[in-house]
């Protein structure tokens, strides 16, 4: 090719200034070519489908010979006026300049999905691999370069939803398909730019009245958007194939403040939660054994928390990542418990140590005998299973003080404290009329 290929590097992220600097400015100069030459051009992206199974399968050395396979292929589909970026990971760029029919687009996608296709033989292990991609074009599509980027995003995202090949972007596409994509696009950039954080909810023993924990929750506060809904951006985390990136990020950033705050004290933990999709992938186990390692955090003072309806996706490989996250120390709390369908067959079998009770059932305890008659039956059950017991939702000192006469464990809720950032927890507890564990409180004095 007369215009060079940068030379293909495994790994790596998106946002990596080695492969993300160089399309942005090679983009930016071939859309001011094409604007003087009154030409168009197209910006197209591929994702591998389901490389992260390749990894697991085979390791990650077959997976970069797998990667740079592809990028050849890729390379050997184009003309010597595309340019050719692998952005890291399994997503890669093309910038088609010169296009002389509304066609090239489409028919350059197609080629190279065929060439992506074929099998790939390494070390005598024949491999199937696909991909998916999306494609916009200037000036059809957009007239700059952040809104061509945002449109083949756009365009990727819809065809990986949709479950087809590939998408040209299209302009009358439902609106809500392109907010995801934005927000797609954010997230990445997010977690890798301080947008993202995480607020803790203190939890208290509500038998001795002390604070025994944190629940970190994931906060978005989006340049624009302003916050965005947890629901929301963990939706297109999951859509996108970005939850294992989330989740990794929370426990790494939960066990730093949490024992920055705490100073790795024994009685207190913090809880993360788990999204159901990454439950069942063989990734699981090893993030979480390496962030405990590099935290130098003790396991048990880690809590993950998982949801009964997770667990039922795929029973048996649930049971196998809990188990192995079990004997790693780490403890285990099924969330929401009540909302879901698990079997008490299934519940004795699982490797947890505590429930946490839905919400919806303590709001209305005061009112609701029927309520007070489920809640009780849970904390009675967990009991028995030697589980303990953590209620949600605690909004009053009535709720609080009926939750301590059942012989509740522990609770959370705006009574006790709401969510807040970790510069916040000291101050909060310094002044908490909720009394604090020795060591707690001596980790808060050496770090005021």
């Amino acid at each position: 090719m007369t215009s060079p290929v940068p030379p293909f590097e495994p790994g790596g992220l998106f946002v990596n200034d080695r492969q993300r600097g160089p399309l942005l400015e090679r983009l930016s100069q071939e859309l001011s070519l094409a604007r003087q030459r009154k030409e168009s051009l197209a910006l197209l992206k591929f994702n591998l489908v389901r490389f992260r199974q390749i990894n697991a399968d085979f390791g990650h050395a077959v997976g970069d010979r797998v990667l740079a396979e592809v990028y050849q292929r890729i390379a050997k589909a184009l003309r010597e006026t595309d340019v050719l970026y692998h952005l890291g990971n399994d997503e890669y760029a093309v910038i088609l300049t010169r296009l002389r029919i509304p066609q090239a687009p489409e028919l350059a996608i197609r080629k190279i999905l065929h060439g992506i296709g074929e099998n790939i033989e390494i070390d005598q292990q024949v491999l199937s691999v696909s991909a998916t991609a999306g494609a916009a074009v200037f000036p059809e599509h957009a007239s700059d370069r952040d809104s061509l980027l945002k449109a083949v995003d756009a365009a990727l995202l819809i065809a990986r939803e949709r479950q087809t090949s590939y998408t040209l972007y299209d302009a009358g596409t439902r609106s809500e398909d392109i907010r995801q994509a934005e927000l797609k696009g954010s997230l990445r950039s997010a977690l890798d730019g301080g947008e993202l954080m995480l607020h803790y909810q203190p939890q208290l023993n509500l038998q001795q009245g002390v604070l025994c924990g944190c629940e970190a929750l994931a906060r978005w506060k989006h340049a624009e958007m302003g916050w965005v809904s947890p629901e929301l951006f963990v939706g297109v985390a999951e859509r996108a194939g970005m939850i294992d990136s989330l989740t990794y990020w929370s426990i790494n950033v939960a066990l730093r403040e949490w024992f920055q705050f705490c100073i790795a004290s024994e009685s207190a933990s913090v809880s993360v939660n788990l999204s159901a999709q990454l439950l069942h992938s063989p990734e699981l186990v090893p993030m979480v054994e390496h962030a405990v390692n590099i935290w130098g955090a003790k396991p048990g003072s880690l809590v993950l928390e998982v949801t009964e309806s997770a667990m039922m996706i795929n029973p048996q490989t649930a049971l196998r990542t809990l188990h192995q996250l079990h004997e790693m120390g780490i403890t285990l709390s099924i969330d929401d418990f009540g909302t879901g369908y698990s079997s008490l067959t299934y519940l004795k079998k699982l490797p947890v140590s505590e429930l946490k009770i839905d919400k919806s059932f303590i709001f209305h305890m005061a009112e609701q005998q029927q309520d007070r008659r489920i809640v009780q039956s849970v904390i009675d059950l967990a009991h028995t299973l030697d589980m303990v017991v953590v209620a949600e939702g605690i909004e009053n000192e009535q709720i609080l003080n009926m939750l301590v006469a059942m012989g509740c464990d522990y609770g959370q809720g705006f009574y006790i404290a709401r969510p807040m950032p970790a510069a916040d927890l000291r101050p909060w507890a310094q002044s908490s009329p909720w009394r604090m564990p020795k060591e707690v409180m001596s980790g808060l004095l050496s770090n005021a």
